[in-house]
Protein backbone atom coordinates (compact mmCIF):
# COMPACT_ATOMS: atom_id res chain seq x y z
CA UNK A 1 0.00 0.00 0.00
CA UNK A 2 1.30 3.45 -1.05
CA UNK A 3 1.30 6.39 0.89
CA UNK A 4 -1.35 7.60 -0.77
CA UNK A 5 -3.78 4.51 -0.20
CA UNK A 6 -3.14 4.55 3.39
CA UNK A 7 -6.36 5.46 5.71
CA UNK A 8 -5.96 9.30 7.22
CA UNK A 9 -6.84 11.03 9.69
CA UNK A 10 -9.54 14.73 9.50
CA UNK A 11 -6.33 16.55 9.68
CA UNK A 12 -3.91 14.94 7.28
CA UNK A 13 -7.45 14.68 4.72
CA UNK A 14 -7.74 19.01 5.28
CA UNK A 15 -3.97 19.08 4.15
CA UNK A 16 -4.53 17.01 1.41
CA UNK A 17 -7.09 18.43 0.38
CA UNK A 18 -5.42 22.15 0.56
CA UNK A 19 -2.42 21.19 -1.40
CA UNK A 20 -4.49 19.59 -3.55
CA UNK A 21 -6.52 23.32 -4.41
CA UNK A 22 -3.39 24.85 -4.45
CA UNK A 23 -1.78 22.48 -7.02
CA UNK A 24 -5.28 21.98 -9.26
CA UNK A 25 -5.35 25.93 -9.28
CA UNK A 26 -1.86 26.56 -10.34
CA UNK A 27 -1.83 23.75 -13.11
CA UNK A 28 -5.38 25.63 -14.24
CA UNK A 29 -3.84 28.99 -14.56
CA UNK A 30 -0.56 27.77 -16.35
CA UNK A 31 -2.66 26.52 -18.93
CA UNK A 32 -5.17 29.36 -19.32
CA UNK A 33 -1.52 31.75 -18.83
CA UNK A 34 1.48 30.27 -19.22
CA UNK A 35 3.92 30.20 -16.50
CA UNK A 36 4.97 33.72 -16.98
CA UNK A 37 1.65 34.36 -15.92
CA UNK A 38 0.63 33.02 -12.78
CA UNK A 39 1.93 34.10 -8.96
CA UNK A 40 1.78 32.10 -5.84
CA UNK A 41 -0.06 35.37 -5.11
CA UNK A 42 -2.85 34.37 -7.44
CA UNK A 43 -3.53 31.11 -6.68
CA UNK A 44 -3.36 31.53 -2.90
CA UNK A 45 -6.34 34.37 -3.55
CA UNK A 46 -7.91 31.86 -5.73
CA UNK A 47 -8.02 28.81 -2.68
CA UNK A 48 -8.45 31.84 0.08
CA UNK A 49 -4.99 30.58 1.90
CA UNK A 50 -2.24 33.16 2.40
CA UNK A 51 1.21 32.63 0.65
CA UNK A 52 3.03 31.51 3.31
CA UNK A 53 0.71 28.35 3.27
CA UNK A 54 1.54 27.85 -0.19
CA UNK A 55 5.09 27.16 0.97
CA UNK A 56 4.30 24.75 3.76
CA UNK A 57 3.38 22.58 0.62
CA UNK A 58 5.25 23.36 -2.35
CA UNK A 59 9.33 25.13 -2.39
CA UNK A 60 8.08 26.59 -5.86
CA UNK A 61 5.33 27.30 -7.99
CA UNK A 62 6.69 25.15 -10.46
CA UNK A 63 6.39 22.18 -7.64
CA UNK A 64 2.87 23.10 -7.43
CA UNK A 65 2.45 23.06 -11.11
CA UNK A 66 4.25 19.55 -11.96
CA UNK A 67 3.27 18.05 -8.07
CA UNK A 68 5.97 15.76 -7.66
CA UNK A 69 5.26 12.54 -5.41
CA UNK A 70 7.39 12.05 -2.58
CA UNK A 71 7.19 8.38 -2.57
CA UNK A 72 7.96 7.85 -6.02
CA UNK A 73 11.89 7.16 -6.05
CA UNK A 74 11.23 4.52 -3.13
CA UNK A 75 8.30 2.59 -5.37
CA UNK A 76 10.42 3.01 -8.35
CA UNK A 77 13.43 1.14 -6.85
CA UNK A 78 11.49 -1.61 -4.61
CA UNK A 79 10.05 -2.08 -8.62
CA UNK A 80 13.11 -2.72 -10.00
CA UNK A 81 14.75 -4.83 -7.52
CA UNK A 82 11.85 -6.61 -7.40
CA UNK A 83 11.71 -7.53 -11.10
CA UNK A 84 11.89 -10.53 -12.48
CA UNK A 85 16.31 -11.61 -13.01
CA UNK A 86 15.19 -12.08 -16.40
CA UNK A 87 14.66 -9.16 -17.41
CA UNK A 88 17.31 -6.72 -18.42
CA UNK A 89 18.09 -3.69 -16.08
CA UNK A 90 16.77 -1.19 -18.91
CA UNK A 91 13.68 -3.82 -18.69
CA UNK A 92 13.01 -3.41 -15.07
CA UNK A 93 13.49 -0.07 -15.43
CA UNK A 94 10.94 -0.04 -18.40
CA UNK A 95 8.38 -1.53 -16.24
CA UNK A 96 8.92 0.36 -13.06
CA UNK A 97 8.76 3.83 -14.71
CA UNK A 98 5.72 2.97 -16.57
CA UNK A 99 3.96 1.67 -12.93
CA UNK A 100 4.60 5.62 -12.24
CA UNK A 101 3.20 6.88 -15.10
CA UNK A 102 0.66 4.29 -15.80
CA UNK A 103 -2.49 6.77 -14.72
CA UNK A 104 -1.87 9.08 -17.59
CA UNK A 105 -3.92 7.99 -20.35
CA UNK A 106 -6.82 7.25 -17.85
CA UNK A 107 -6.86 10.98 -15.77
CA UNK A 108 -7.91 13.14 -18.79
CA UNK A 109 -8.87 16.35 -17.30
CA UNK A 110 -5.81 16.52 -15.52
CA UNK A 111 -3.83 15.37 -18.48
CA UNK A 112 -5.35 18.14 -20.55
CA UNK A 113 -4.78 20.94 -18.29
CA UNK A 114 -1.24 19.48 -18.36
CA UNK A 115 -0.68 19.11 -22.15
CA UNK A 116 -1.67 22.63 -22.32
CA UNK A 117 0.49 24.20 -19.54
CA UNK A 118 3.39 22.27 -21.25
CA UNK A 119 2.69 23.83 -24.60
CA UNK A 120 2.15 27.05 -23.27
CA UNK A 121 5.68 26.69 -21.32
CA UNK A 122 8.14 24.21 -22.48
CA UNK A 123 10.55 25.18 -19.47
CA UNK A 124 8.27 22.72 -17.21
CA UNK A 125 8.98 19.80 -19.38
CA UNK A 126 12.07 19.19 -17.28
CA UNK A 127 9.72 19.86 -13.86
CA UNK A 128 7.61 17.24 -15.29
CA UNK A 129 9.54 14.40 -15.96
CA UNK A 130 11.27 14.60 -12.95
CA UNK A 131 8.42 14.83 -11.07
CA UNK A 132 7.37 12.03 -12.66
CA UNK A 133 10.87 9.90 -12.04
CA UNK A 134 13.11 9.38 -9.52
CA UNK A 135 15.49 11.54 -10.03
CA UNK A 136 18.90 10.26 -11.74
CA UNK A 137 21.28 9.84 -9.35
CA UNK A 138 18.41 7.43 -7.37
CA UNK A 139 18.06 5.61 -10.63
CA UNK A 140 21.87 4.94 -10.94
CA UNK A 141 22.17 4.03 -7.44
CA UNK A 142 19.33 1.32 -7.66
CA UNK A 143 20.27 0.29 -11.40
CA UNK A 144 24.29 -0.37 -9.72
CA UNK A 145 22.68 -2.39 -6.59
CA UNK A 146 20.82 -4.57 -9.34
CA UNK A 147 23.67 -5.12 -11.62
CA UNK A 148 26.27 -5.59 -8.83
CA UNK A 149 28.28 -2.31 -10.41
CA UNK A 150 29.69 0.57 -8.60
CA UNK A 151 27.60 3.91 -9.13
CA UNK A 152 30.59 6.10 -9.25
CA UNK A 153 32.91 3.95 -11.39
CA UNK A 154 30.98 1.91 -14.11
CA UNK A 155 29.56 3.27 -17.26
CA UNK A 156 26.18 0.99 -17.37
CA UNK A 157 23.72 2.12 -14.45
CA UNK A 158 24.47 5.89 -15.46
CA UNK A 159 23.56 5.26 -18.95
CA UNK A 160 20.71 2.88 -18.25
CA UNK A 161 19.25 6.30 -15.96
CA UNK A 162 20.16 8.43 -18.43
CA UNK A 163 18.25 7.48 -21.52
CA UNK A 164 15.76 5.85 -19.46
CA UNK A 165 15.22 9.23 -18.44
CA UNK A 166 15.06 10.59 -22.06
CA UNK A 167 13.25 8.04 -23.39
CA UNK A 168 10.19 9.53 -21.05
CA UNK A 169 10.73 12.68 -21.79
CA UNK A 170 10.23 12.15 -25.67
CA UNK A 171 7.42 10.23 -24.81
CA UNK A 172 5.65 12.78 -23.50
CA UNK A 173 6.68 15.53 -26.12
CA UNK A 174 5.58 13.60 -28.79
CA UNK A 175 2.32 12.81 -27.00
CA UNK A 176 1.84 16.49 -26.61
CA UNK A 177 2.87 17.71 -29.75
CA UNK A 178 0.40 14.64 -31.24
CA UNK A 179 -2.26 15.96 -29.59
CA UNK A 180 -2.54 12.54 -27.59
CA UNK A 181 -4.33 10.93 -30.97
CA UNK A 182 -2.01 7.96 -29.58
CA UNK A 183 -2.11 6.65 -25.91
CA UNK A 184 1.21 7.35 -24.12
CA UNK A 185 1.59 4.01 -23.21
CA UNK A 186 2.04 3.30 -26.66
CA UNK A 187 4.66 5.63 -27.63
CA UNK A 188 6.55 4.96 -24.40
CA UNK A 189 6.53 0.85 -24.35
CA UNK A 190 7.97 2.29 -28.28
CA UNK A 191 10.55 4.58 -27.02
CA UNK A 192 11.94 1.97 -24.76
CA UNK A 193 11.81 -0.89 -27.21
CA UNK A 194 14.41 1.15 -29.70
CA UNK A 195 16.24 1.64 -26.89
CA UNK A 196 16.66 -1.90 -26.32
CA UNK A 197 17.10 -2.38 -30.03
CA UNK A 198 20.22 0.42 -29.97
CA UNK A 199 21.69 -0.78 -26.91
CA UNK A 200 21.69 -4.81 -28.13
CA UNK A 201 24.23 -3.47 -30.77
Amino acid sequence: MSSDDAPLGLRERKKRATRDALADVALRFAAERGMEGVTVEAVTDEVGVSVRTFFNYFSCLEDAITRPDQGSAERMRQAVLNAPQELSALNALREAIGQELAHIDQDHERWELQTAALRRSPSLMNGFVTARCADERALVAVLAERLGKDPDSDLSPRLLAHVSNAAVRASVELWVASGRTRTFQSIYRQAFAVLAAGLSD
